[in-house]
């Protein structure tokens, strides 16, 4: 596991040794890279992986001389051109350039062993990579505590089949579970995180940024997810990262985890809102409900189109139902004015 001070200039330093560190053969072989891209937003909103990252990263994979190189997401949002747009409006096509790929064109139908996916379609082109490379932000998360390598691996899911996910889960409890069992479909190769601009409060779309100045890495998901949660305060690890653990995907134990670099708890970082009459951080996520902010909503009716339960209407602005609502936090997510607050 590696830290590494960082800035956006200079991150290429820290990358390339970051491929001395975990070497991979990568001459001859098909690879993949995989950044966050939740949806549209520009780089300086801190809800993507920076181009700068990931441009560093794509260079170091082109130096080892790969057969292949394919660089894509399957963004939240569903709708016909929203991949590319997104990724142009991030600053990542830019940088992707020819290896661009919308991974979401081309899937495969897997069976997997889950009460919440019956037939998981997922990205060809990571199933079939012989390296895949996770580059995901050092983010909070409303749903899920916090959102780094194994909340990454979401992305694997094609389309709508991401918001059925969150529908036949129902809770966060149950979620977590159902994203443990999508993030053991392809474990990376790599995880590469983003913590040059961190988000810290109600993820992954807060407004809340600090400058962290970290580029992190690790050959092992899990450890790196257990380090991050640590170094954003936690008081217990979220259950993504129990549940990965203990099924063997990784080591969640700081005792275990060998730390290349500085580790300490950032002061004052704020964790998800929660509700302070919870007993554990999954009671306290499931007590906070999405709230419109009508100075910012713009009527565009995002959070409608993709609560994938119903849970929202349009009245004046849009209005929750707290009976619909299963606390999946994707209307705020994916709110482009990031005018839903969590209360």
């Amino acid at each position: 596991m590696s830290i590494m001070d960082a800035s956006y200039k200079d991150c290429h330093e820290a990358i390339e040794k970051i491929f001395h560190l975990f070497p991979l053969d990568l001459e001859g072989k098909k690879v993949v890279i995989k950044p966050n891209v939740l949806r549209s937003a520009t780089p300086e909103e801190g809800v993507t992986t920076h181009p700068s990252v990931l441009k560093a990263v794509i260079n170091e994979v082109v130096k080892r001389r790969p057969a292949s190189l394919i660089v894509g997401d399957n963004p939240g949002v569903f709708s016909y051109g929203m991949n590319e747009k997104a990724f142009k409006d991030t600053g990542l096509m830019e940088v992707a350039g020819k290896y661009y790929r919308n991974l979401g064109v081309e899937t495969v139908q897997m069976k997997i062993n889950s009460p919440y996916i019956e037939n998981a379609l997922v990205s060809r082109a990571i199933i079939d990579a012989d390296v895949y490379i996770s580059v995901p932000k050092f983010k909070t998360h409303g749903l899920t505590g916090l959102s780094c390598a194994i909340k990454n691996n979401f992305g694997l899911l094609a389309g709508a089949l991401k918001a059925q996910t969150h529908k036949n889960a129902g809770n966060p409890f149950n979620f977590a579970e159902a994203l443990v069992e999508v993030f053991s479909i392809r474990v990376p190769d790599l995880v590469i995180v983003d913590g040059v601009l961190a988000m810290e409060g109600n993820g992954p779309a807060s407004k809340d940024l600090i400058n962290l100045s970290k580029i992190m890495a690790s050959d092992d998901p899990v450890a790196l997810d257990s380090v991050v949660a640590y170094m954003m305060g936690f008081p217990e690890l979220p259950r993504t990262i129990e549940l990965a653990a203990a099924r063997g995907y990784g080591i969640s134990e700081l005792s275990r985890i060998t730390i290349n670099g500085k580790l300490e708890v950032i002061p004052g970082f704020k964790l998800p809102q929660t509700d302070r009459r919870a007993s554990t951080i999954m009671d306290s996520i499931t007590a906070v409900r999405p709230r419109v902010n009508n100075e910012l909503c713009t009527l565009c009716e995002t959070c409608i189109e993709h609560c994938p339960n119903g849970a929202l209407t349009m009245e004046e602005y849009p209005v929750v139902s707290p009976e619909l609502c299963i606390t999946c936090f994707c209307c705020q997510e994916l709110c482009p004015q990031k005018a839903i607050e969590l209360k």
